[in-house]
């Protein structure tokens, strides 16, 4: 709608024919042409006393938009519903649109606000999510959640054997992203492997047990492994075990699986508690190197920890990203097997390991005294009784002692066990390192073995981040879905944050970009005559990151900037 425009110049009022329009969020006026002298024309009316304005702006529904549109394109670009989708479809129970929309739905509300399965449709259709996925909002219910978890893994009817694709799934998954992001030229995959606790409710699943650490909350737990690529962090697939499973996955498990993923060979890197001469054999076997921890259980172990003192100075200084070492290499064989042996040692915790054992001792010597001065009065059963209260198993090494019977009454006599506890101490603050390959140095060790906090990372988004604790689900199969739900989010999270450190926005996370982006809404209004959709509460800054990224135009032209 236009109107006439009078201005005054002198003795004359010149006529402009404009509209109002919208630019850069604003409402401004445009000339459509220039109608001359007022008078002149007899044509032009005389302009009426009160301007005509535009028809009002009727606001129909506002979505959420930004956080969504950029995580769906993320997908996209890793095929990701397809991928699911060919495994999935054609599954007896799903019905409608395709398993994989589902999940990857799911997966971005992980990122996002994450919902149970009873809330998750509320929240998918408070965003465009329906329209990105070419579907509609009533199809996005809490039956046909479950009905795609179904799809990825199941329970055998006949056999009660769970089958699932998950496997398969995270291979062509891996496959896609090494195509889009590959590994520098000639360089295998290093790869971290380490095993976290996750809190369940119920007991109805076999994998939900009281587990060797019982989670603070009480609640039984599973387990679960991922396999981590030491280049970009991706996590290249998990294993879901039992609550109770006191070590990671078998060697030979995690060789399949290494194959089935066509894992370029290179190294595995893991934690103490996972080592000995089977498992390095099984590794090598394949083809793979080791970085790993050992324990200090064993008497070989224990002797070279003994007899190596690293050296307490510049040269065998090590500063890792976690904390500052002193480390040595020896040239010595382990389990019988001729690689890299890296004894080091942490100075502080070598203080409060001493410290540690030392007020033990002497607490524990204390009570002797105290309970040497009564013990006439008390027959021989109640000082054993009141022996075990104050003297724990673990310390009983560091004390002798002996109850007899005398002339004067029943005599209390102890020692502490100074050989005992110069051992122990000749082990504090002291570790061994393993690497099959010989020529890496100790400080090559000691890195790959320290810079594996990626893995951490990885186990905190998942419990902090995307709040996969505690997981609510009974039947097993489901309970195995949904941490793969959670694994697929974490890979839309890498690989956002893969595109922020491409271009060196280290001052961006991922999690304060999809905030920005939160707060972008899709509006439909009505606009005179017409119907309209406009993208409103985009910042200038965030535009920007998204063309840095590669994500340019997402939102077209049509965005109101905040």
């Amino acid at each position: 709608m236009s109107w006439i425009r009078r201005i005054k110049r002198g003795n004359q009022i010149y006529l402009y024919e404009v509209t109002s329009v919208w630019e850069n969020g604003r409402a401004k006026q445009k000339l459509i042409q220039y109608l001359g002298v007022e008078g002149d024309q007899e044509k032009i009316p005389k302009p009426k006393t009160k301007r005509v304005r535009p028809e009002r702006i009727y606001p129909l529904k506002s979505r959420s938009a930004g956080d969504v549109m950029l995580l769906w394109k993320i997908a996209q670009s890793l095929d990701t519903v397809n991928i699911i989708d060919r495994y999935t479809t054609g599954f007896e129970n799903i019905e409608g649109p395709s398993p994989g929309k589902y999940l990857v739905s799911w997966a971005i509300n992980r990122l996002i606000d994450p919902e149970s399965a009873t809330q998750l449709d509320a929240w998918i259709q408070s965003t465009i999510l329906p329209d990105l996925a070419g579907m509609d909002p009533i199809d996005f219910s809490k039956d046909a959640y479950l009905k795609s978890l179904d799809s990825i893994c199941s329970q055998s009817k006949k056999t009660q054997r769970i089958q699932s694709h998950i496997p398969s799934i995270e291979a062509e998954l891996y496959q896609r992203w090494r195509n889009i992001n590959p590994l520098p030229i000639q360089n295998p995959e290093t790869i971290a492997f380490d095993l976290t606790a996750i809190p369940t409710y119920g007991e109805e699943c076999p994998l939900i047990e009281p587990g060797n650490k019982k989670h603070e909350t009480q609640l039984n737990q599973l387990n679960l492994s991922i396999i981590t690529s030491y280049f970009d962090s991706y996590p290249i697939s998990h294993f879901v075990h039992p609550g109770s499973f006191h070590s990671i996955t078998t060697i030979p498990d995690l060789m399949v699986r290494l194959k089935e993923l066509a894992v370029p060979k290179g190294t595995i890197v893991w934690d103490r508690g996972y080592t000995n001469d089977a498992e390095i054999g099984g590794v090598e076997k394949e083809g793979w190197k080791l970085v790993c921890g050992v324990t200090k259980r064993t008497k070989e172990v224990r002797s070279l920890i003994s007899l190596t003192e690293p050296h307490i100075d510049p040269d065998h200084l090590v500063m890792t990203q976690c904390m500052n070492i002193y480390a040595e290499k020896i040239d010595t064989p382990l389990f019988g097997r001729k690689g890299s042996v890296v004894i080091y040692v942490n100075t502080e915790r070598r203080l409060r390991e001493t410290m540690s054992r030392n007020c033990l001792i002497y607490r524990i010597s204390e009570e002797f005294k105290e309970l040497q001065k009564i013990c006439k009065n008390l027959q021989k059963r109640e000082i054993v009784k009141r022996i075990k209260k104050f003297l724990p198993k673990s310390a009983s090494k560091y004390f002798e002692y002996s109850i007899n019977e005398r002339q004067e009454g029943i005599v209390l006599e102890w020692i502490t066990n100074a050989e005992a506890r110069i051992e122990d101490e000749q082990m504090d603050g002291k570790y061994i390192l393993y690497a099959s390959d010989p020529t890496l140095s100790a400080d090559d060790v000691v890195r790959l073995y320290f810079e594996r906090d990626y893995v951490e990372k990885v186990f905190r988004d998942l419990k902090t981040f995307e709040e996969i604790a505690p997981i609510r689900h009974r039947k097993e199969s489901r309970v195995i879905g949904i941490i793969f739900v959670c694994t697929l989010a974490l890979r839309f999270k890498i690989a956002l944050r893969t595109m922020l450190t491409k271009v060196n926005n280290n001052k961006l996370t991922v999690d304060i970009l999809l905030k920005q982006l939160g707060r972008v809404n899709q509006v439909d209004f009505q606009m005179d005559k017409d119907a309209q959709v406009w993208y409103v509460g985009l910042q200038k800054k965030t535009e920007k990151v998204l063309d840095e990224i590669g994500i340019k135009g997402l939102f077209g032209e049509k965005v109101r900037h905040a």
